[in-house]
């Protein structure tokens, strides 16, 4: 008899359990294929659990009139686990009301069996917190095991003694069967969850992706599968498809039959089939149609499986950035102030005309007179302007060599003549340096010396430039001299049309410190030099403004900080002059004080060159008895009581002593 009961439960279970799957599988694959955090949607699917209930419930064994057992105990729990609080509300609502209309001995405890369940699926989040950590499966069974544990409890309060009996009965099937039936279906919810979620999660990732490569504006991505038809593009790509061939691409089109031009259908095809044969790379190409126009295409390969089943095709127009590029690379290889080619083009260069179809090769040296002279006297303004000026000369005479002109230093420029006789790159150079000597900046004549040599065969580069530099050299030191007398004369010109004060004022100073010179006991030569630093001693005038220089009133601070620098700049002049080297000196000199508080070294007593002490006391005299733009003149007494007064301190106690034996009578 007992066996017999046991097998119409098991039987009537059976029938729970189906229906039970049956609408649970039903249930994940309409639920999750929507998005639940809708209100309307979680009340549908309230609805819908709450009917697949009362279904169970319409299908229980029951062991008397009134005492029925089904399996939504399952259903509520796992409803509550997996569905929140709306939905499972709305669910167990549904079966309490049918449960109370049923009536009947057992309607307590099958009301809290309801409502035990749903509160234990929806608690569940906290009550595993508090339990040993678990596989899910494991957990799904632990749910099982309390949730039945729990509708046991509620049995009591079916009426006594009849509550024992029920528990006795009912205990095999709630704690062995529905624990595994509960585990079972929310690994069926689970698993739907996991496998829509991962849908879900495929298609923002498309959506994501497809945002991504659609992005760009400046390059084309796109993918093929093994027969080049397209597995993805993006929205540049395909508008590049219509520009350039007139066609209009989807997921199903070929991208090899949309390419129109055979040339670059072979390219492109060649390249993918490198990729189907496990390459991955990078390149620069110019279209074949379009010259001048540069792509970077990267080709990627695709795998599934280890094997693969496709490629990644990225192309970008980089047209302007190589033009960029070449300007970068060009501009590396050129002088920025003449456009000439620098040093590292001209080693260059060196390499590749070794070859023996250059040959014979004429090697010109040519070096630019004055450039520091020029620089220090009339700015580094004035001197670029030589620079390029005769820059430009040497490429209109060497026109038909002008891609192998090279600036190799500041005043150097080397040019190299393939299949030149020495004796006509002489007549080319001859050309340059007799046009450069009729331009002029700043009434300065332009001025070049070069050196010639030629390279047969066998020789080495760096022997005939070496040869073409000595040659330089000794044409220099022969025209040097001349060059030099030239540019001092120029330069002494151009601060007399600068300062009409200056050229009296150095002849008088001149007389002066002669006559200082001869009561000293100066040999003659050191009279010339002592002659030659009063006509010199304000060269350095040359680099003062006008406006400074001739200024009605008094100068500012800061103009006369520039004003004091003249005895510098008179110095680097001249001491690039080997002539007028010993008197460079002596011009830097002229301003220094007895007591040392001149400028601009500030050194005293006999540390100041004998001369600077002599044109310091001459200096000062004259400039103090004569007009001024912004002052009178003194008269001779007051110079000279002026003289007397600084005596020891600005000036040399011995010199103003010579001075004054000399000119204390003047009228």
């Amino acid at each position: 008899m007992f066996e017999e009961q046991l097998l119409e439960i098991l039987y009537s279970l059976l029938q729970n359990a189906i229906l039970l799957f049956g609408l649970g599988f039903l249930f994940a694959a309409a639920s999750f294929e929507t998005k639940l955090n809708k209100p309307l949607l979680k009340i549908l699917t309230g609805l819908t659990i709450g009917g697949i209930a009362i279904l169970i419930m319409r299908n229980p064994w029951e062991l008397e009139a009134g005492l029925i057992f089904d399996t939504r105990s399952v259903l509520l729990s796992v409803t509550g686990m997996f569905f929140g609080g709306m939905t499972t509300s709305i669910a167990t609502l549904i079966a309490l009301l049918y449960r109370v209309s049923l009536g009947g001995s057992g309607i307590y405890a099958g009301v809290a069996t309801i409502i035990f369940s749903a509160t234990i699926g929806l608690n569940w989040k906290y009550i595993k917190k508090i339990l040993p950590k678990m596989p899910y499966y494991l957990e799904y069974y632990v749910l099982g095991v309390i949730v039945h544990i729990v509708t046991l409890v509620c049995f009591l309060l079916i009426p006594w003694p009849q509550a024992f009996e029920v528990i006795k009965n009912t205990a095999i099937p709630y704690l062995v069967f529905f624990p595994v039936i509960t585990l079972l279906l929310a690994m069926v919810v689970h698993h739907q969850k996991v496998r829509y979620q991962v849908q879900d999660d495929l298609k923002q990732q498309r959506v994501l992706l497809q945002a991504s490569i659609d992005s760009t504006n400046t390059m084309e991505i796109f993918a093929l599968d093994r027969n080049y038809n397209y597995l993805t593009f993006n929205q540049f790509h395909k508008a590049s498809m219509q520009t350039y061939y007139g066609v209009d691409i989807n997921s199903e089109s070929n991208f090899l039959e949309m390419i129109a031009n055979d040339s670059i259908k072979e390219r492109l095809k060649s390249s993918i089939d490198r990729v189907f044969s496990g390459e991955s790379f990078k390149h620069v190409i110019e279209i074949e149609d379009q010259k001048g126009h540069f792509l970077e295409e990267v080709f990627s390969p695709i795998y599934s499986d280890h094997e693969i089943i496709g490629v990644t095709i990225f192309i970008e127009d980089i047209t302007l950035r190589k033009q960029y590029e070449n300007e970068i690379l060009a501009l590396s290889y050129k002088d920025s102030l003449t456009g000439l080619n620098n040093r590292r083009k001209h080693q260059e260069q060196l390499l590749s005309l070794n070859a023996k179809k250059y040959h014979p090769i004429s090697v010109i040296f040519f070096d630019i007179n004055g450039l520091k002279v020029m620089n220090d006297a009339f700015s580094h303004q004035n001197g670029d302007k030589l620079i390029v000026m005769v820059s430009d000369m040497i490429k209109s005479i060497f026109k038909d060599f002008e891609s192998y002109i090279s600036r190799i230093g500041g005043d150097e420029i080397i040019v190299l003549c393939p299949n030149t006789e020495e004796k006509t790159a002489k007549a080319l150079a001859d050309k340059v340096k007799i046009k450069l000597e009729n331009q002029q900046i700043n009434h300065m004549a332009l001025s070049v010396s070069y050196g010639v040599s030629m390279k047969d065969v066998d020789d080495h580069f760096e022997e005939i430039i070496n040869r073409a530099e000595s040659d330089l050299y000794k044409n220099k030191l022969f025209e040097g001299g001349s060059h030099r007398s030239e540019t001092i004369k120029t330069i002494l010109n151009t601060l007399k049309t600068k300062d009409v004060y200056s050229e009296e004022h150095s002849k008088r100073v001149s007389e002066i410190c002669r006559q200082i010179g001869k009561k000293l006991g100066m040999t003659k030569q050191d009279l010339n030099l002592l002659t030659m630093i009063s006509n010199l001693h304000d060269i350095g005038k040359i680099a003062i403004e006008d406006s400074i220089l001739n200024k009605p009133g008094k100068l500012s601070p800061e103009e006369w900080d520039i004003m004091k620098r003249h005895p510098e700049t008179g110095y680097r002049i001249l001491s690039t002059l080997p002539e007028y080297g010993e008197i460079a000196l002596d011009i830097l000199s002229h301003h220094e004080r007895y007591d040392g508080k001149g400028y601009p070294r500030g050194i005293k007593g006999e540390d100041i060159p004998i001369r600077a002490r002599i044109i310091s006391v001459a200096d000062a005299y004259d400039a103090m008895t004569s007009d001024r733009p912004y002052r009178k003149k003194m008269s001779h007494q007051e110079a000279v009581t002026e003289l007397i007064d600084n005596k020891g301190t600005q000036f040399d106690p011995k010199i103003i002593d010579i001075f004054l034996s000399i000119f204390s009578k003047k009228a």
